[in-house]
């Protein structure tokens, strides 16, 4: 099983659209930085105009903290696009290549198979997040330093310097799991049409709707935000508000790991009825 996933891991790091992804996420996060560089206290002044007469802020609001978490919010969008082109490829090259019928014609069991392309999935969704948080925090307290965080999340959030890395740590590892499941969601899809193209469009347009729905919705319909993947994947943000909602991020913690269950039981199954011929 070992020597399954070691090789996995091989030909996930020998593919040059692994590294392609890697690079467009650390890149991101720099021009990010640069450019709230160059332009952040003109932006600020303008969000906090409104408040300026409430409250005295003292200091220099734009710090390495806030950049971080600025740069982090391309999670919405960004970020599961980079994933998906890679974890949509790890089952789906297999059926796009023909090397599925060599595979499964190898004294290698159909779950060991599974498990060691899951688990290479994972360790790269574990690593892509790593890498884009480090890329996003290190040049952010270079070029910025330390300091309070000023949060827009409903309404005005004052994160302690102290605090902040523990918070950014919690948030990252809720993160890793949304993103994660996502991945999932990509392998159910290359396991059922066996196209990567096919998992990578199917994924991020059920991303691309239900974002939509959950921030349109009304009425009635709000109801349902819930059961919307997406609405949980936004709750990595609750980490930076005065009192963490620990309940509600539970539920969303126990949605996620439902959601991986679900689509990896699922997968596993259509994996190991799969006909040598197809």
């Amino acid at each position: 099983m070992i020597g399954l996933v070691y090789i996995e891991l091989y030909k996930l790091f020998s593919s040059a659209r692994t590294y392609i992804s890697l690079t467009i996420g650390v890149v991101l996060m720099l021009i990010i930085n640069l450019g709230l560089f160059t332009d952040g206290q003109e932006i600020f002044d303008f969000l906090l105009e409104s408040i300026n007469e409430y409250f005295l802020v003292q200091g220099e609001v734009i710090n390495g903290y806030l950049i971080s978490y600025l740069a982090l919010n391309t999670l919405w969008v960004h970020i599961p696009i980079l994933i998906v082109i890679v974890s949509a490829h790890i089952f789906s090259s297999e059926f796009e290549l023909g090397t599925i019928r060599l595979l499964l014609t190898q004294p290698i069991s159909r779950r060991h198979l599974f498990l060691s392309k899951l688990i290479s999935m994972i360790i790269f969704n574990c690593c892509f997040m790593l890498l884009i948080a480090l890329s996003a925090l290190i040049p952010a307290l270079l070029l910025f330093g330390k300091g309070d965080v000023i949060v827009f999340i409903d309404g005005i959030q004052f994160v302690q310097e102290a605090t902040f890395l523990g918070r950014l740590f919690y948030a990252l590892l809720f993160s890793t799991l949304a993103m994660i499941s996502f991945s999932c969601l990509s392998m159910f899809f290359s396991l059922l049409f066996k196209n990567t193209l096919t998992s990578i469009l199917l994924s991020l347009g059920l991303l691309i709707l239900f974002t939509l729905l959950q921030k349109f919705v009304f009425g009635i319909f709000s109801a349902w935000q819930p059961f919307i993947f997406t609405y949980h994947f936004a709750k990595w943000q609750m980490f930076f508000v005065n009192v963490i909602p620990v309940t509600s991020i539970w539920n969303s913690v126990i949605f996620l790991m439902g959601m991986c269950f679900v689509l990896i039981t699922v997968s596993l199954i259509k994996f190991e009825k799969m006909n040598i011929s197809e």
